[in-house]
């Protein structure tokens, strides 16, 4: 039986929603959309109503039913349909230092042959690897909307060094049971990587594309995040192949994004300013 969702992980990109994914589909009384990325209310609004709660079927036990799509969080469009059918839904976002997650997206994209110049030439012809960092301005959206007890705003930083806890404040958060994980959720999902094919990473990424389209979706969801999958398709980095940001750019970034951060921080309550070393408002 179809159902609408009840919670969404609205955002941000590379800052571990993979992890969070596999993690909320693996708990007994929470129904996760079977792949990532649905963005019914981002990109594909015009499908309807029906069709969005038709992709949703979970059983009497869920006590939850989620939708992770990162693209809500910088959806112009997004909180505003979302108030619109889902005024009491719970949402989370998982927020990652705005100069790291821009430099992790650069890197996935030259990964997936999206992008082959360097990051500042990226920067420059790609305005949307900075805009989805702009967390102040985003969330100001949803604040607008919902109340603040209605989102879940996580760090990063707080996943990485206790995926224990972390997890068990989302759980807190969603209102089921305090679950300790198991071993193979205690480690990164899809750590970072450099093709060993470019050509077969592509045709991966093709592949994944049609089977979104042929409506494969729990298969599309299983293959998008297999650990065995992506060690066939990327050589993960180690200590010393792993890309480093240039301290120039990072600075040009961070001197960008506060304010950002400092708006994120005064209209949420968050302390953000301190975590990442961003100088707070005055």
């Amino acid at each position: 039986m179809s159902s609408a969702p009840n919670f969404l992980y609205i955002g941000s990109s590379k800052s571990g929603s993979t992890w969070i994914f596999k993690v909320l589909s693996w708990h007994p009384q929470i129904y996760m959309y079977p792949g990532k990325n649905l963005g019914f209310f981002s990109s594909r609004y015009e499908n309807g109503w029906n069709w969005y709660t038709a992709n949703f079927q979970p059983e009497p036990h869920h006590r939850i039913v989620g939708d992770v799509s990162h693209s809500y969080l910088v959806s112009e469009d997004a909180a505003a349909r979302i108030h619109d059918h889902l005024p009491d839904a719970r949402m989370m976002v998982c927020l990652r230092d705005p100069a790291q997650r821009t430099f992790s997206d650069y890197l996935d994209g030259i990964k997936n042959g999206k992008w082959t110049g360097t990051l500042e030439e990226e920067l420059e012809r790609t305005p949307a690897l900075i805009m989805r960092s702009r967390y102040g301005t985003h969330l100001s959206r949803y604040l607008e909307r919902f109340d603040r007890k209605q989102i879940h705003i996580a760090s990063f930083d707080e996943l990485g060094s206790d995926p224990s806890g972390f997890a068990g404040r989302v759980f807190a958060f969603l209102g089921v049971d305090a679950l300790p994980l198991p071993p193979n959720l205690q480690a990164k999902v899809l750590p970072g990587g450099t093709p060993r094919s470019r050509a077969l990473a592509s045709f991966a990424k093709t592949l994944s594309a049609w089977a979104r389209r042929a409506g494969l979706k729990r298969l599309r969801g299983k293959v998008k995040t297999s650990r065995a999958v992506r060690n066939m398709l990327y050589r993960p980095y180690d200590d010393d192949t792993r890309p480093t940001m240039p301290p120039e750019t990072e600075a040009r970034l961070r001197d960008m994004m506060t304010a950002e951060v400092q708006l994120l921080d005064r209209i949420a309550g968050t302390d953000f300013c301190r975590l990442w070393n961003y100088p707070p408002s005055k």
